[in-house]
């Protein structure tokens, strides 16, 4: 039975380049297999065929051309990092201030529903933190999210009273973040204009925080326009424009990671 690496490239030799490999072939692009991501090989392959590229060419020159598609697709993924990261901190950065504004000005406005549960009482049984009313969906949700940081029993002790909401908000899941607004679209709305309904909000978060989490798992995502100008427009909504963020992070100087292995040796996959 061939390996899982084995299974896959043959299943690409068929799909995509449409001949048989021999053995040889087939353990040298396995060995390129156990270094890359199979979805990017993929979709560089596919590319690769798509385009008549790899026709009449020698196997080592189709390899080479391959994984240049593959390294192209990558670095298109690494490009995104500054949008993706400006996206993520800005929304995690307005939950927490407008959440602990609106609920009496505590910094640790969760804490009535955390200690509901670990009394063994229900999130939504908690009718308002700190005299201001919370609807049994705000409630639940919170108590999902605490549950999530902290484990089904609680014993993490992640979100004590020291913690404040930006500690709160870098422990959700961006998911979280999401529904954290759409559960307190009174609070959220006059922030976004009232031009936006909630499920415009949603539609767009989603889209971006869908290519977020598939590209963090080094998958292909269709449709990126679609995903920088929803992110755009929900970061333009709440005074950050993603242009000059982009800019200034992509202008920065910085200094190269300090590689110790010459290319060339024998980690090099070319």
């Amino acid at each position: 039975m061939p390996t899982a690496s084995q299974r896959i490239l043959l299943d690409f030799f068929e799909h995509h380049l449409h001949f048989t490999p021999t053995a040889g072939q087939v353990d040298r692009f396995e060995r390129d297999l156990t270094l890359v991501s199979p979805y990017l090989m993929g979709a560089a392959l596919k590319e690769a065929a798509a385009s008549k590229g790899l026709v009449g060419k020698t196997f080592d020159d189709q390899r080479t051309a391959i994984l240049g598609i593959y390294y192209r697709k990558v670095a298109e993924h690494a490009q995104l990092f500054p949008i993706f990261h400006t996206f993520e901190t800005a929304f995690r950065s307005i939950v927490a201030v407008a959440l602990e504004t609106h609920y009496a000005n505590r910094s640790a406005w969760w804490t009535p529903i955390r200690t509901a549960l670990r009394a063994g009482q229900a999130a939504n049984t908690v009718p308002h933190l700190y005299g201001v009313a919370i609807s049994r969906d705000s409630a639940h949700l919170i108590g999902q999210i605490i549950y999530s940081i902290e484990g089904d029993t609680l014993t993490k002790d992640l979100l004590g009273p020291t913690v404040d909401g930006y500690a709160f908000t870098e422990l959700c899941d961006l998911s979280h973040i999401q529904n954290l607004i759409a559960t307190h679209w009174g609070v959220f709305s006059p922030l976004l204009g009232k031009s936006i309904t909630l499920n415009g909000f949603k539609a767009k978060f989603r889209v971006v925080r869908e290519a977020r989490n598939d590209i963090y798992h080094h998958k292909s995502v269709a449709r990126m326009a679609n995903v920088v100008t929803s992110a755009e427009e929900l970061l333009n909504r709440v005074g950050c424009l993603l242009a000059f963020s982009y800019e200034k992070i992509t202008a920065s100087k910085v200094t190269p990671p300090p590689f110790r292995i010459a290319i060339g040796g024998q980690s090099n996959i070319f």
